[in-house]
């Protein structure tokens, strides 16, 4: 008689295996998803921002200063109407505005809040006056002359 010599895996290490590819499955799995969500959040981030930059340019085409701090109502494409109104006020700089813009969408997209606002610092604006610059000009020339000792040459 031959010996009978038994060749083939154990039912332990059957099992082993299995549960290591398990653990792998999930591990993956899991990964998969998280990067699925990361992508869907990151697109709904990029709309959103699309939105604030189309109501910063209706903010930046305003060429009244009174109709630009009252605002208006601008329809947006992913968060529903946008209310904006702005509050705007010159600085020590020749035309540089300091403006905070307020943002309220009507339709938020998913888990995001409904207001936006932000400072912006513009230069030269459409509501700039050129009167106003002038004056400007003018107090910089006297501050710097009275500055200045010119008695001395």
């Amino acid at each position: 008689m031959v010996p009978c010599t038994k060749s083939g895996f154990s039912l332990i290490e059957v099992v082993v295996a299995l549960a290591l590819f398990a653990m792998a499955s999930v591990v993956l799995t899991s990964s998969f998803v998280n990067a699925l969500l990361a992508r869907e959040h990151g697109q709904s981030n990029d709309l959103r921002h699309a939105d604030i930059r189309a109501v910063r340019m209706q903010l930046l085409l305003e060429p009244n200063l009174d109709d630009a701090e009252d605002g208006d109502r601008y329809d947006t494409l992913n968060n529903g109407t946008a209310n904006w109104e702005a509050s705007i006020e010159p600085t020590n700089v020749i035309d540089l505005f300091e403006v905070q813009l307020q943002i309220e969408f009507s339709d938020p997209q998913e888990q995001q809040e409904a207001s936006h606002s932000e400072t912006l610092y513009l230069l030269r604006p459409t509501w700039s006056k050129s009167d106003e610059r002038s004056s400007l000009l003018q107090d910089k020339k006297d501050d710097l002359r009275s500055s200045r000792d010119f008695d001395r040459f």
